[in-house]
């Protein structure tokens, strides 16, 4: 598998200050994801200088405190081992296949900042590159069995037609959710989807890159991909981003789904203060990973005028503004036109 999204080199650029905001409220859980960068004064950085920050080529040399590896020396690309094989994105722009001692060298160095999410080769999730990286050698190995076993059962679960999701929560029970705590606004990403998918090399990958790129581009916490699976009968969460998101891998979405219904329409959900009954099954999903969401979107991506995906972005902080939203489509026409421009349709 070659290298994907925008490559630069890490050795010439500045670093870029991590976040150290809090993550979103979650329930009680043993594996939390942090939240996005919160909103500042200062205006977003272009996806350029961005993009410039992480940075992985068929051959990286990086800048730390350690000598820096010669050529021979790094594990990149087809050289490394199937066991340890990540990919990192900021949101903006996604490298890979790398060694984790390669990102871990990158994040000393200042070239990775430590809020970006990272996926194990096996994974069809997003994880905090923070998170993993306050792991001991043997807890994160754990978790990297954890999360590959959850990603390949999905399909099974997927194929199981007897399968149904929960019903959607009532709004006595979103507002039971809602404990009142000021959870910090984010300040979305300007982003350049077309050009974060180009080098994507197949639809997983496309599509998991497209999910991580809709989640900076609104300022979420967490998302989810619905594949439309005709082989299934189906539409199925296929990938997801954020903390605990794995939970809904392989959950068929229910037939009369209102925002299921939106999406093969054609039409954007996007959740007002007071939820209806498509923001409600939004939110239902949501309140599996995260508590008590206050913005929830959906935004339909639509291949030669039929629903091949829906993408969905949550956050716990405030409703999604339509210019937020115009960027997730932007996102979902970027990725339907890579989806026909390679034939995966």
């Amino acid at each position: 598998m070659r290298s994907w999204g925008k490559l630069m080199h890490l050795s010439v650029v500045e670093p870029l200050a991590a976040s150290s905001n809090p993550p979103p409220p979650a329930p009680e859980k043993t594996d939390p994801c942090a939240a996005p960068p919160p909103e500042s004064d200062a205006p977003p950085e272009p996806a350029g200088a961005v993009a410039e920050a992480v940075a992985v080529a068929p051959v990286v040399a990086l800048a730390s405190a350690e000598p820096a590896p010669s050529i021979e020396e790094l594990v990149v690309g087809e050289q490394i081992s199937n066991l340890d094989r990540w990919f990192v994105t900021n949101g903006v722009t996604a490298v890979g296949p790398v060694s984790y001692e390669l990102l871990r060298r990158g994040v000393e160095s200042g070239r990775i900042p430590a809020g970006s999410f990272v996926r194990h080769d096996n994974w069809k999730v997003w994880r905090r590159l923070e998170e993993l990286e306050q792991l001991s050698p043997a807890k994160r190995d754990e978790a990297v069995q954890h999360l590959s076993a959850v990603s390949q059962a999905a399909e099974e679960r997927a194929s199981n037609p007897y399968h149904e999701p929960p019903p959607p929560p009532t709004e006595e029970e979103l507002a039971a959710q809602d404990d009142g705590k000021k959870v910090p606004s984010l300040r979305p990403a300007q982003v350049d989807p077309s050009g974060v998918l180009e080098n994507a090399t197949d639809l997983e990958q496309a599509m998991l890159l497209a999910l991580s790129t809709a989640v900076t581009a609104a300022g979420a916490h967490v998302g989810f991909l619905h594949l439309a699976r005709p082989d299934l009968g189906a539409t199925v969460t296929s990938f997801a981003h954020g903390p605990d998101a794995e939970v809904l891998l392989g959950e068929r979405l229910a037939g009369n789904d209102p925002v299921l219904l939106a999406a093969q329409a054609g039409h954007t959900v996007m959740g007002e203060p007071r939820l209806g009954e498509a923001g409600r099954y939004i939110a239902g999903r949501m309140t599996r990973c995260m508590s008590g969401p206050r913005g929830v979107a959906m935004v339909p991506v639509l291949v030669k005028g039929h629903m091949a995906a829906m993408i969905e972005v949550g956050r716990a902080s405030r409703p999604f503004r339509a210019t937020e939203l115009a960027k997730v489509e932007e996102v979902a026409e970027a990725l339907a036109v890579r989806i026909v421009a390679l034939g995966w349709n």
